[in-house]
């Protein structure tokens, strides 16, 4: 696919980002942003994730960040 055939979620403003999220910045926050209530429930279910387990955090990251790379992820 190229570029500009990729669809494209408007990155959400400062306005519509709940008060909590507020100071993030990251495209990722933007993203989630337009929906605040699934965002909070993410985060929720993230944290768990994220921390060690059966793998270590740092593993855990370096697999989010090469499944991004083989599919073009650009954040």
């Amino acid at each position: 696919m190229q570029q500009e055939d990729r669809p494209r979620i408007r990155l959400a403003e400062d306005h519509e980002i709940s008060e909590r999220f507020q100071e993030r910045r990251d495209p990722f926050t933007r993203v989630f942003a337009h929906n605040s209530t699934l965002f909070e429930a993410w985060n929720q279910w993230y944290r768990h994730i994220v921390r060690d387990g059966a793998l270590s955090a740092r593993l855990k990251e370096m697999v989010r960040f090469r499944v991004a790379q083989l599919n073009a992820c650009e954040f």
